[in-house]
């Protein structure tokens, strides 16, 4: 295999399948969640005594939340992989779960402020598992305190109550979105890593194919059997015409020749 061939062989299909894989990823997942989120917040609306809305808005909120997954399913796979569209998304959520639960009558302060803390349990927890935990427990003491703050005749006690379920799943929604956009960020500092790896390789190779040109320029070897006269020391070239040795040496090579007499010659040739 040539070398430059050999240097190059990288494969490069990696990065798209670890993204498609994330777009799909990403795509069950929410769908999952925003299909629990418009069951919870349906039942929270119709069901709800102190709702502001009438029958008719009420039905139409719901039409339009059931809608909200076939639109969904419609989306292109690669907005997917975009946390841009996983953030849209989240905030969309966020602010039609706040008014449906808002709409629904009976909204305190205590409940922005459990909002508030989900919120901030996504971005410091370092997993998807550690933020649902945490989530978990500070929705199992809100609602505890809802439980104890309530009265024996509070009608509204079961709507309050509903609250936890759409936080939980709220939190589910953050934590989910605070993943992927980790996943993002380590796909994106390995993709940087490959291409400075890659680049390196590509200097490598580059400072190798001149090193071998530039070794190839300065090399000429003879090999073989050269014929050569034992008296006068002609060599015969390919083409069967006798040169002198130096002039043979010359054009086969890069070296060249400086005429002396050695000390033997010198005595023969004269004597004192």
């Amino acid at each position: 295999m040539p070398l430059t061939e050999s240097l190059t062989d990288v494969p490069v299909t990696e990065p798209y399948r670890a993204s498609t894989s994330q777009g799909a990823s990403n795509r069950s997942q929410f769908l999952l969640l925003q299909t629990i989120v418009v069951i919870v917040l349906s039942y929270e609306l119709l069901f709800s005594f102190n709702t502001l809305l009438s029958s008719m808005v009420q039905a139409l909120v719901v039409v339009a939340l059931l809608l909200s997954v076939p639109s969904l399913m419609l989306v292109p796979a690669h907005l997917w992989e975009a946390s841009w569209f996983i953030g849209a998304l989240i905030v969309g959520d966020t602010a039609i779960t706040s008014s449906i639960i808002y709409l629904s009558g009976d909204v305190g302060s205590d409940l922005y402020l459990t909002y508030f803390l989900i919120i901030f349990l996504a971005g410091s927890t370092h997993t998807l598992n550690q933020h649902i935990a945490f989530s978990a427990i500070l929705c199992a003491v809100y609602g505890l305190i809802l439980y104890w703050g309530s009265s024996e005749t509070d009608l509204g006690l079961e709507g309050k109550l509903l609250r936890i379920p759409v936080l939980l799943i709220m939190a589910t929604f953050y934590g989910a979105g605070a993943e992927a956009a980790r996943r993002e960020r380590k796909q994106k500092a390995g993709l940087i890593d490959s291409i400075t790896a890659l680049k390196q390789a590509e200097e490598e190779r580059e400072k190798l194919i001149l090193q071998l040109q530039d070794a190839l320029a300065n090399i000429k070897t003879l090999h073989g059997l050269l014929p050569i006269c034992s008296l006068c020391k002609k060599i015969r070239d390919d083409t069967g015409y006798w040169n002198q040795i130096e002039s043979y040496i010359r054009r086969y090579s890069d070296a060249d020749f400086s005429h002396g007499i050695c000390p033997e010659c010198l005595n023969k040739r004269f004597p004192t």
